[in-house]
């Protein structure tokens, strides 16, 4: 079974101690975060830009990858560098607006259901099956 990692900016979402949270309210330095990790091996379970929501649309993102170390997936660093592009060029174009309490928490609810059900479908790549801790 596939043990996962979950790297996240989403106050919302509940991590374990393999987990990382990134304290930032945008998905850059979570897609960083992402980017650093398949380069050191690690694979991506989800797309970094899951969901229809474009980058720029919600600052909280959460990512799902293995926690161990299984050598560079190449199609996991051209996704997370492909991704942390585009979250960068949108960004660029056109910044987060200011929001309010409400919408931020409606932001983190609907990722923190993005994530859930990603879990939930347990339909990762190469049919892996995963577990916590």
């Amino acid at each position: 079974m596939q043990r996962i990692r979950i790297i996240s900016n989403n106050p919302l979402v509940a991590l374990s101690a393999d987990d990382y949270f990134v304290p930032a309210e945008s998905v850059v330095p979570v897609l960083e975060e992402v980017r650093d990790l398949v380069h050191l091996g690690h694979h991506l379970l989800t797309h970094p830009l899951a969901g229809s929501l474009k980058p720029n649309e919600n600052p909280y993102r959460s990512v799902v990858v293995t926690k161990e170390t299984l050598g560079v997936d190449y199609q996991s660093v051209q996704l997370a560098e492909g991704a942390l592009a585009v979250a960068r060029r949108m960004l660029t174009e056109r910044p987060y607006r200011a929001w309010s309490d409400a919408v931020r928490a409606d932001l983190q609810r609907l990722d923190k259901t993005l994530l859930a059900s990603a879990l939930d479908s347990n339909e990762f790549p190469h049919g892996w099956k995963f577990r916590f801790g």
